[in-house]
């Protein structure tokens, strides 16, 4: 009787033992997630289907989605941050649904905008659609040459177009200048850089590529529709199981601090402080911060300090901004028809130099007016460059004003002011500072990739306590609503095979 006493002591013993050693994995883990955007809200899905429900996810702002941010406006709901679904191929956001939303689409894919000169003479739409393919081509056709260029984009696109047989025509040459700056301003609202200088060559070969349509849209829902398939709201897998993720989120919970590989007797755990108050101790803590935010606060955010790789990658990989302007009219003055997609706006180096200097120069951020699916009497601006803290800064009033001048000195004609108006502010948001992530001319000096930017903070007994997840952290479609995705379920996944 003693000996099986002590038998079934020794065995308690043993097996609290392992318990210990093994950072308590046999027990529901603590798992603090500091993001409500979709890489958060990804992970926290994952981690609830596969049986985690001892989670917490902490949201600054006072609503969840992150850089998805769908807004009432015109009887709908439009989006200031992702917009668009880009491809259907491997893309996470249009499989997750399982077929059972119909996306709408919007003719961005095979048709060019209608191009206007800013001295409102019309422009020859064929020459411009020479020097717009030709821009393509080389941009997303061209890997083979432009993997091999050490130097920018913009000098790469530039030595193209100068070098083209378009260009060599004299009468041509401002067109193809105005061609030039136009295609500066789409790289950098593809990027969110200030300028196509800034880009990479090299490093925008390895961007990964879903095939299908790039533009589908979310119609009159806007793409906060996402979250109900992503967080299993709604079932689409044949199951029925849905999961009450939204249970887990917190919000206004600004986090300040993030001490790490803390020891208590032989228990590893993590600290996440709370608007310099609460502490969360968890086992696990996953960070979907955006990149500019970690850019400016990495130093303050964490206890110890990162390691020297991970400083290195934040300080290296570019991050950006791009704006928007919806407008609502109470009668569309742009055609009506199917063919015509937008305006695309040709600066005459002139009236750039006009403008220059006044307090209209933000305009020269804009490259474009498009249609919005589904919104027949709205139109929508894009822009990015060097004037977006300027532009984020101007009141509705001045907004409005300024486009109807840009109209009218496009168009040559008088129009009406606008009924209303919507546009972002992701740069002068504490909480982004900025839009996306990309690879700039430091990313490629540096030799980081958005890998460098995933890396694991483990504890001396390996658990992994310290993940990281974001559009930024993903290797193939960084910037990308589905890069964001992939990344949460990747960081979550990572931590559900260290239980198993």
């Amino acid at each position: 009787m003693d000996l099986l006493k002590f038998l079934v002591q020794f065995s308690v013993f043993t097996i609290f033992s392992a318990v210990l050693a093994n950072g308590q994995k046999e027990k529901d883990p603590k798992i603090v997630i500091i993001g409500a955007g979709l890489s958060g809200m990804a992970a926290a899905t994952k981690l609830m289907d596969n049986g985690f429900n001892n989670i917490v996810v902490l949201e600054a702002e006072n609503r969840i989605g992150g850089r998805i941010h769908s807004v009432n406006f015109s009887n709908g709901f439009i989006d200031l941050g992702a917009q668009w679904v880009h491809g259907v191929k491997n893309n996470v956001v249009y499989e997750i649904n399982n077929g059972t939303y119909k996306f709408g689409v919007t003719g961005f894919d095979d048709k060019l905008p209608l191009f206007l000169q800013s001295n409102a003479i019309p422009v020859s739409q064929y020459k411009c659609e020479n020097f717009a393919f030709l821009a393509l081509e080389n941009l997303f056709s061209n890997y083979n040459e432009m993997s091999q260029f050490n130097g920018s984009i913009g000098e790469f696109i530039i030595g193209k177009f100068k070098n083209s047989s378009f260009y060599q025509i004299p009468e041509d040459q401002e067109l193809g200048d105005e061609m030039i700056d136009f295609y500066d301003k789409e790289m950098n609202i593809w990027n969110g850089s200030e300028t196509w200088f800034d880009l990479s060559a090299k490093l925008h070969c390895v961007s990964g590529f879903n095939e299908g349509l790039q533009y589908l849209t979310w119609k009159r829902d806007g793409y906060k529709e996402f979250f109900k398939y992503l967080t299993k709201q709604v079932p689409t897998d044949g199951t029925n199981k849905t999961l009450n993720v939204m249970s887990k989120v917190y919000l206004n919970q600004e986090v300040t601090n993030i001490e790490w590989n803390i020891s208590t007797s032989n228990y590893k755990y993590a600290i996440v402080t709370v608007n310099d108050q609460k502490k969360y101790y968890a086992d696990h803590v996953i960070v979907t911060i955006p990149l500019g935010v970690l850019k400016a606060r990495h130093e303050s955010l964490f206890t110890p300090d990162l390691p020297n790789k991970l400083k290195r990658a934040i300080d290296g990989m570019g991050y950006g901004n791009i704006g928007k302007i919806f407008l609502e009219y109470d009668m569309p003055f742009w055609p009506n028809d199917t063919e015509w997609v937008g305006y695309g706006f040709l600066w005459t180096k002139y009236d750039i130099a006009a403008v220059k200097g006044t307090n209209k120069e933000w305009l020269l951020d804009l490259q474009m007016f498009i249609k919005v699916d589904k919104f027949p009497n709205v139109i929508e601006a894009l822009l990015a460059g060097p004037h977006m803290r300027t532009f984020e800064n101007l009141s509705s009033d001045v907004i409005m004003h300024d486009c109807v001048w840009l109209f009218q000195k496009f168009l040559g004609v008088i129009l009406p002011r606008p009924k209303s108006m919507i546009k972002t502010s992701w740069l002068t948001s504490k909480n982004f500072l900025g839009s996306y992530s990309y690879f700039s001319m430091k990313t490629a000096e540096y030799n980081v990739t958005s890998n460098d930017l995933a890396e694991t903070l483990f504890t001396p007994t390996k658990k992994p306590q310290i993940k990281f997840a974001g559009e930024h952290t993903d290797p193939a479609y960084s910037s990308n609503a589905h890069g964001a995705v992939n990344s949460g379920f990747r960081a979550a996944q990572e931590i559900i095979d260290y239980y198993s």
